[in-house]
């Protein structure tokens, strides 16, 4: 058993994260953003702090030996590079260099298969070209090249995760997807063929704790995700299906939808303001998202256990015994 810090272990994949490493024996403490500290009462340590301090980032390191590297400054909307660049890149630095300093085992780092934007050739795997598409993408591949250089300089045991479009009870990003089938105005950007690859939270946890695990995964990156990926249409013809509505039929074209979130960017950026539409948003509806996990399956023995039908089953119930539906 270990001493574990998860970075953002009050958010989505971290709370899950969290949970798993206590149930498996660890003792861990959560970095959060925040003045929270103290312990809870399942005694889980919280120490609150912001990743860009790096005086904080040290006192949450210290002791520790495994870091996982989960906070980001995630899906922003493009109106604040200045932050983003913060958070991201330099927060990742303070992380790698507490991390150095205190002599830390193993640093798992959260990266994001964003890195690769819009994927050409199908699936995409680790050495797929990167072509980041936004602020959020960018930022995150340019903390990914800071840990490579980092490792490569110090030698400090690194593996990085790069985890596909995760969703499961806890995930509220996807719930506007969910909520828009249910009430009968959902509308397909594009003719929805575009492909995408769920992966439910539990098999994405299962990824990370076997990157914290394994020997061969030091020096390595890893694309974690679930079994397959099927085009949009045909998840929301699901969706529909298990919600017990009309599989949506309304379409609009991909480009006037795509100048006008340009225009939302533009308007909004300079008043610092969360633009109503965004490229990110649109990207949603535009960029291929298939990729595969052999890399995963072959050197750490990852393998998902959740097909999408019953992730899907288990989300919503989530979405409705929570209210949202």
């Amino acid at each position: 058993m270990g001493t574990v810090l998860v970075t953002g272990g009050k958010g989505f994949i971290g709370g899950h994260l969290v949970s798993r490493l206590f149930r498996l024996g660890e003792k861990v403490r959560i970095f959060a953003h925040g003045p929270a500290k103290g312990e809870s009462g399942d005694g889980i340590e919280t120490i609150g702090g912001d990743i860009r301090d790096p005086e904080a980032v040290e006192q949450a390191v210290e002791g520790m030996e495994k870091v996982f590297h989960l906070v980001s400054n995630f899906r922003k909307a493009g109106s604040d590079k200045k932050e983003a660049y913060a958070v991201n890149v330099e927060g990742t630095i303070n992380v790698l260099k507490a991390a150095k300093k205190f002599g830390v085992k193993r640093l798992i780092h959260c990266s994001t298969i964003g890195v690769h934007g819009d994927v050409q050739s199908i699936p995409a795997d680790e050495s797929t070209p990167f072509n980041p598409g936004d602020l959020y993408q960018e930022t995150k591949l340019t903390a990914e090249k800071e840990v490579w250089k980092f490792y490569e300089e110090t030698g400090l045991p690194i593996t990085v995760v790069r985890p596909i479009s995760v969703y499961g009870p806890g995930d509220l990003r996807m719930l506007k997807l969910f909520r828009a089938i249910k009430q009968g105005c959902f509308v397909m950007v594009g003719d929805g063929n575009v492909l995408f690859h769920p992966a439910y939270i539990d098999d994405v946890i299962d990824g990370f704790i076997l990157s914290g695990m394994c020997q061969e995964a030091i020096g390595e990156v890893f694309i974690v995700g679930g079994q397959g990926y099927l085009p949009l249409k045909e998840l929301v013809a699901k969706i529909a299906k298990m919600l017990g509505v009309s599989t949506p039929r309304f379409h609009v074209s991909l480009a006037p939808v795509e100048i006008l979130a340009g225009l939302c960017e533009r308007v909004c950026g300079p008043f610092g303001i969360a633009p109503p539409l965004h490229k990110r948003r649109v990207s949603f509806f535009k960029n291929n998202r298939a990729f595969s996990i052999e890399k995963a399956r072959r050197l750490l023995g990852f393998s998902p256990k959740v097909p999408l039908d019953e992730g899907l089953k288990r989300t919503i119930c989530w979405y409705q015994e929570g209210g949202y539906l």
